[in-house]
């Protein structure tokens, strides 16, 4: 079974409370286990609506760590659902803090076993950054790069852009882009070049890269079939107009846990970086990274995540 670590900025998007529930079913399946899940934002909302969703799944126990940082995206515009479901519901964070992300991977990378983990980013990478740099402390003896080269078997990340065999889905990123592929900074990277830049360069091991042309495919027709109070339910009719949204960090958590096959295939091996503006920059042949691309029609992958997600 895989053991996963999730890192997310649930609030600037209700993508990530989709994704945070797929995660959730997954492991009821007996397809991985959730060992922690880290908010890489200021938002003090961030991780009541980690809890508040974990919850929802019985899992009332999971380690929540977030952002140690200030002002990191968490003004009104990354609020229109978190602060609501931290509100409404019950949560842990009522009278108490949330351990720092860094300090809890630290923790639980170094009690797990050597190559065990799956590290999934759905957000900025500023914690992923900041893990790498962090230094030997009374957890463990070995710095954050030693950890992660250590304990994870490979990190999956909604980052970049990538110019993907697929016309269709390539032509439909151009039009929302507004711009070619190579133009764009896609969000998570944007909003911390640097720490992309960081993880993309010194992260150790195998990196899968969900690029922003492979995540649009509109999922959440059927979250109306969940209860009216449940938190996922509300917290996509908060963020949108008509339940739907493109589906980034689902995707991201769909291949990390389910892997090739059905939904999926995998790009060439090649090196991802990032420039100084965030754009998205691929050397087929050069390293071992790769990016994600589609195994069968969209509209399948949108129908299987959206049972996954109610039944």
């Amino acid at each position: 079974m895989k053991k996963v670590l999730l890192d997310t900025d649930i609030g600037p998007d209700c993508d990530d409370v989709g994704a945070l529930a797929l995660l959730n079913r997954f492991a009821d399946a007996g397809l991985c286990e959730i060992l922690g899940v880290g908010h890489c934002t200021s938002n003090p909302f961030g991780a009541p609506a980690i809890d508040v969703i974990c919850r929802a799944y019985g899992r009332a126990e999971i380690p929540i760590g977030t952002y140690a940082g200030d002002g990191f995206l968490c003004d009104e515009n990354c609020q229109k659902y978190n602060r609501d479901l931290a509100t409404r519901y019950e949560h842990r964070f009522l009278h108490a803090a949330a351990e720092d992300a860094v300090k809890m991977y630290r923790r639980l990378l170094a009690a797990a076993e050597d190559g065990s983990v799956d590290f999934i980013a759905i957000g900025p990478l500023c914690n992923l950054s900041a893990l790498l740099d962090s230094a030997p402390d009374e957890v463990s003896p070995r710095s954050g790069r030693e950890l992660v080269e250590r304990k994870v078997k490979r990190l999956t990340a909604m980052a970049g852009i990538f110019e993907t065999p697929d016309g269709e889905c390539l032509a439909r990123a151009a039009r929302l882009c507004g711009c070619p592929a190579p133009d764009f900074a896609e969000y998570n990277v944007f909003c911390d070049i640097a720490a992309a830049q960081n993880v993309a360069t010194h992260w150790p091991g195998e990196k899968v890269f969900l690029g922003f042309e492979a995540g649009l495919i509109l999922t959440g027709a059927r979250l109306s079939e969940l209860a009216p109070a449940h938190p996922v339910r509300r917290a996509y009719e908060l963020y949108t107009e008509n339940g739907l949204r493109y589906s980034w960090d689902l995707l991201t958590v769909d291949f990390a846990v389910c892997g090739t096959g059905t939904h999926f295939a995998l790009s060439e091996r090649g090196k991802v970086s990032f420039t100084g503006g965030g754009q998205t920059r691929f050397r087929p042949g050069v390293g071992d990274d790769r990016f994600i691309c589609y195994a069968c029609d969209g509209a399948k992958i949108a129908a299987d995540i959206d049972a996954w997600l109610v039944e």
